[in-house]
């Protein structure tokens, strides 16, 4: 993982990482926890067709 950005907040800090597949998360982290709140599909595998 690396980071790509940090935002501190009232109610914890939101980092942004971008995996090694190239999937971005958004994290939410208070205190010692850390919870992926949203997360991308990784690079190279399009959205789902209907």
């Amino acid at each position: 993982m690396t980071t790509v950005s940090r935002h501190p907040g009232a109610a914890g800090a939101t980092v942004w990482t971008r995996c090694i597949c190239g999937s971005l998360q958004m994290r939410v982290q208070r205190g010692d926890v850390i919870a992926v709140c949203a997360r991308s599909r990784p690079s190279g595998h399009p959205a789902a067709a209907f």
